[in-house]
């Protein structure tokens, strides 16, 4: 695997792009118009895996991918993730970007939300154009704004996703790890908790594409030591990000501080993040300093990903309850939040021994 393909957005964090028709409300005329019709656009122009792989009009590469996908899904149907016709399709000859944004406070972290009906309330929206993308900073201009491509997408069952043609020249790692993603959603979806279902996700998604890289290529290979050594030193990024969140939630929360004295900490704080980086334990460090210098930094940016890094310990928590079985972990998943108000208190209940108080 190459981790440069795995920028800090990582496509574990952008896969949930709730671009859905059902999704909207009236009040977003021109967000539904623009973005159902580009949405209508892309599902139009799916082609059957095997009727692309038919015609030869693939290279070598994409060919190489387009047929790893359904022994991907089926290692992942064996794992006890449910079967989809998701990815049974790829979006062949389909060249637009897919652009998430989000906004947040200056000084705090409260983000800009959006409310749908069946899902709820977001914090990003999705867009097809950069025009589209361009006007809609304008409508949140004094606010912090993050603008980023998604590298995979996802209906949530509304619609067969296609494989999008990006996603034929990632590694082998990268690509499992997101239709693995992708099936944890279909096998388990708990209404109201975005942040839940996608730290879920994406601890599937991790666990599986190591089992699958490990007994497609031995668990010593370098192609899974690698896809390991990359995800260990992404838990390892967001806990930096953790800290550097908590140091910011001080500073904007100090009453002591004018707001001027706020921005000032703030500017140094974001500023200190490679450092961050090189005093950690981080193998790959001159790696993710780099990427810590790309692209800004801001409250827009830091809260998204703790949305999508939540609970690792626990979840592995429970699977080691499990003997490391993934299927008998997915069912106790699906067996403690099942009724639950909240499901991150229902995990901790499962794995934390009684009398610890859940933080």
């Amino acid at each position: 695997m190459q981790p440069s393909l795995l920028t800090l957005s990582r496509r574990r964090v952008t896969s949930l792009f709730l671009m859905c028709l059902p999704f909207w409300s009236t009040g977003c005329i021109g967000y539904l118009l623009q973005a159902g019709y580009f949405q209508a656009e892309l599902l139009a122009s799916r082609r059957p895996i095997d009727r692309v792989l038919a015609e030869g009009r693939a290279s070598a590469g994409q060919e190489q991918r387009l047929r790893l996908i359904p022994e991907i899904k089926a290692y992942g149907a064996g794992l006890g993730l449910s079967a989809t016709d998701n990815y049974g399709t790829v979006a062949w000859g389909w060249e637009r970007s897919l652009w998430n944004v989000s906004a947040c406070d200056p000084l705090s972290f409260t983000p800009k939300t959006w409310s749908f009906p069946i899902v709820g309330t977001v914090p990003y929206l999705g867009y097809f154009r950069q025009k589209d993308v361009d006007r809609w900073q304008k409508t949140v201009v004094g606010m912090d704004v993050w603008v980023r491509t998604a590298g995979a997408w996802s209906t949530l069952g509304w619609f067969r996703d296609p494989v999008l043609p990006g996603m034929l020249l990632w590694e082998e790692g990268n690509l499992a790890e997101t239709v693995f993603h992708e099936l944890a959603h279909a096998t388990l979806w708990v209404p109201g908790s975005v942040a839940f279902n996608e730290s879920f996700a994406s601890f599937v998604g991790e666990a599986a594409g190591d089992r699958y890289l490990s007994d497609r290529y031995g668990a010593d290979s370098r192609i899974a030591v690698e896809a390991r050594t990359l995800n260990t030193d992404w838990r390892g990024f967001q806990l930096l990000l953790k800290g550097l969140y908590e140091d910011l939630d001080r500073v904007y929360t100090d009453p002591a501080l004018s707001p001027e004295q706020k921005l000032a900490r703030k500017t140094e704080l974001f500023a200190g993040l490679p450092e961050r980086v090189q005093a950690s334990q981080l193998v790959m460090k001159d790696r993710w300093e780099a990427a810590t210098r790309r692209g800004v930094w801001n409250n827009a940016r830091l809260v998204q990903y703790r949305t999508y890094s939540s609970e690792y310990d626990r979840f592995a928590a429970l699977l080691a309850q499990n003997n490391g079985d993934i299927p008998a972990f997915i069912q106790s998943i699906q067996r403690i939040t099942k009724g639950r108000k909240d499901p991150f208190v229902a995990l901790a209940e499962a794995v934390d021994p009684p009398g610890v108080k859940i933080p």
